[in-house]
C-alpha cells in the first residue's frame, strides 16, 4: 500500500519516444534524492548502465530495467524499456492493484 510520500509515483506511465524515458529517469532521480526512492537491484540484473550514471545523462543499453522501492512503506517500482527497437516501456508500480493511474502520452 502506497504511503503519501510516493502515491503521485503509482501510475503506470507509458514509455514510447526516448523523451519519455529522460522523464522518468528524472523523476526517479529527484525521488531517490529527496529520499523518497531507493534503488533495488536484483541478483539477476541485467543492466550495465547503473541507475546514478544513466541520471547523469550516460547513454542507455539496447534494454534498460531498473528496481526501486519507497524508503517509507516499501512500495516496489519498476523502470523498463526496450530501446534499441523502440518497443517501448514503463514506469509502474510492481504491483499492478497499486496502479491508480495510466498515463499514455
Amino acid at each position: 500500500m502506497a504511503c503519501d510520500r510516493c502515491a503521485d509515483l503509482c501510475v503506470r506511465y507509458a514509455i514510447r519516444s526516448p523523451r519519455e524515458l529522460r522523464k522518468a529517469i528524472q523523476i526517479a532521480a529527484e525521488n531517490i534524492a529527496d529520499r523518497t526512492l531507493v534503488e533495488v537491484v536484483p541478483d539477476d540484473h541485467c543492466v550495465f548502465v547503473p541507475f546514478v550514471e544513466l541520471a547523469k545523462s550516460a547513454a542507455w543499453d539496447d534494454y534498460v530495467e531498473y528496481h526501486f522501492r519507497c524508503m517509507h512503506c516499501n512500495e516496489a517500482f519498476w523502470l523498463h524499456a526496450e530501446t534499441y527497437h523502440g518497443s517501448g516501456g514503463n514506469w509502474e508500480p510492481r504491483d499492478s492493484a497499486s496502479v491508480r493511474k495510466n498515463i499514455n502520452n
